[in-house]
């Protein structure tokens, strides 16, 4: 323990470096770009493009054209199948599976390079973590992360979900503090996975929580019920329940930990006997920390946290995604963080300009607070001027560099009549509907039906289910909260070009069993969310309806 905080004051000086790196962040931008050009200039992207020619980023906007996971397929085939030397001057070690824009899944290239430079945010992120809560080292983290390996290339690369592939790496001197051991994240039955986890962690001081999507860790909080009586009784003999699903290998070596702990099973049951349930805030009374998404549609789920963990603050993870981590929240409140302009190159398409044959690139200098853009980054993996399919908005300033926050995948946005409904527009509404009428939801999905005329559909599943009135109300309020967020919307209802919204209240497990779906399709579970705006008329087929609500 003493290594991790020795470890964690030296992340101070990384601190310090990087604040006065913000004071000049177009500098600092430079300097990043024409090392990354300089690294890259002999690989085929390099010298395709003249990178040894490019002396400013005036050049390199000129030269290079925007990338995405369409336009460099091609050059990661041929990595996949053990070219060098295409993208990055690097050896790739790993690749980092991700979901792409069309049902062929995006590869990212993972190099010993490109891998130190995010942990240098991943460092920055620690450290204004442990500044705000000093002892959150006094116990064990519970991260919840993808697998590492799902599969090899032809020629033996890895892989998998770089979460995993990150987890597996950990830096040996905080490798102790992580409560899982990395195998139990290659459990291919989830149910499985989700029961070794508690089963571990509930032995342990858990001080910090981490998973990138807040549903993933109410999903656990909510299988604690139903195995409470088998794993208190594993926990006091110091077994592993024989009835669940895991590879023998698997199963060897989380039975060689364990051992048994009568005093931990009688202080679970008598929280249970006084409480009458099971949850997080009672048997781990030392959490100091949740770690996860709290942006976009996240704002739903985090209104049940509080249920099981009481007043925890909860720090987000930032922009972050397979191809390029690109800020650094610093701060419980919100979820904007630093952009981190020491770590990618980036450049910002407004986002009324991305559909336009001549779009705007804006450097980090020229955006302003409250405007949303596109994310265009050159990272150290080797991809150039790539159009990474967020949307962000910038919230403030720190010194002379953006804050910036997450607000969406991609313009995830329909348009059955002109009316242009973004996802952001139905993750706002939605929220505001809920904090109106108190309202738990277990899942939300906004979606199309073409009739005549077409409509939108609301697909939800409740936490706690309210009377048909309410249901009523809350369909109206989404309606009127649509409204405000786009006049458009609101002109094509009153001409009727659209008809009514309808609430679908699907059966209770519905978006487990999609979740499970999709997760055997080889979606993360970690990662995994169900798009909050979805365009297909076929969607809602996905899901057993129980109960329609009309205006």
């Amino acid at each position: 323990m003493n290594i991790a905080y020795l470890f964690a004051k030296t992340l101070a000086l990384k601190a310090k470096a990087f604040e006065k790196a913000t004071k000049d962040p177009i500098l600092n931008q430079k300097k990043v770009l024409l090392e990354y050009l300089r690294r890259n200039k002999n690989t085929e992207y390099g010298k395709k493009f003249g990178f040894s020619r490019i002396r400013s980023i005036a050049d390199y906007q000129k030269t290079v054209p925007m990338s995405d996971c369409t336009t460099l397929r091609p050059y990661i085939d041929k990595m996949r199948e053990g070219a060098t030397n295409i993208l990055t001057s690097d050896k790739t070690i790993f690749f980092g599976t991700t979901t792409g824009t069309t049902s062929i899944p995006k590869l990212i290239p993972v190099t010993e390079y490109s891998r130190r430079k995010k942990a240098e945010i991943q460092d920055l992120w620690a450290y204004y973590i442990i500044r705000d809560h000093p002892d959150i080292l006094d116990g064990k983290i519970l991260a919840i992360v993808g697998s590492e390996i799902e599969y090899f290339t032809e020629t033996g690369i890895p892989c998998g979900a770089e979460s995993g592939h990150g987890y597996k790496n950990l830096l040996f001197v905080i490798r102790p503090l992580y409560v899982l051991p990395p195998q139990i994240f290659d459990i291919v039955d989830y149910e499985s996975r989700y029961y070794c986890t508690l089963r571990i962690a509930m032995t342990h001081n858990i001080t910090t929580i981490a998973a990138l999507s807040p549903s993933t860790i109410i999903l656990l909080c909510q299988k604690i019920t139903l195995w409470k009586k088998r794993l208190i009784n594993d926990i006091r003999k110091g077994t592993l329940d024989p009835g669940i699903n895991i590879p023998k290998d698997i199963r060897r070596s989380i039975e060689r930990s364990l051992r048994p702990k009568p005093k931990r099973a009688k202080e679970l049951e008598n929280i249970l006997k006084e409480k009458k349930e099971l949850l997080p805030k009672y048997f781990w009374p030392n959490l100091k920390l949740i770690e996860c998404w709290k942006a976009g549609m996240s704002k739903l789920y985090l209104k049940e946290l509080p249920f099981f963990f009481g007043n925890v603050p909860i720090r987000d993870f930032g922009c972050l995604s397979t191809e390029a981590r690109s800020s650094i929240p610093i701060s419980d409140t919100g979820a904007g963080g630093i952009l981190a302009i020491k770590t990618n190159f980036y450049e910002f398409v407004p986002k009324e300009d991305m559909c336009k044959s001549v779009k705007r690139f804006l450097l980090c200098n020229e955006i302003e607070k409250g405007k949303e853009y596109f994310l265009i980054v050159t990272t150290p993996g080797g991809f150039f001027r790539y159009h990474i399919d967020d949307i962000i908005t910038v919230v403030g300033f720190f010194n002379k560099t953006p804050m910036i926050e997450f607000v969406q995948k991609g313009l995830s946005a329909s348009s059955l009549v002109g009316e242009k409904l973004y996802e952001s527009h139905v993750i706002e509404a939605v929220n505001s509907a809920v904090d109106e009428h108190g309202l738990i939801l277990k899942f939300f999905s906004a979606s199309v039906q073409h009739n005549i005329p077409s409509r939108y559909i609301f697909l939800v599943e409740f936490g706690i289910e309210p009377s048909r009135e309410k249901k009523k109300a809350f369909l109206d309020a989404i309606e009127k909260g649509l409204y405000k967020q786009n006049t458009e919307y609101e002109s094509k209802r009153m001409q009727q070009l659209l008809a009514p919204p309808i609430l679908k209240v699907v059966k209770e497990g519905e978006f487990e069993k999609y979740r499970a779906k999709r997760t055997r399709a080889g979606a993360h579970d970690g990662q995994f969310k169900v798009p909050e705006l979805n365009p297909s008329p076929d969607f809602q087929n996905n899901f057993a309806i129980k109960e329609e609500i009309s205006m």
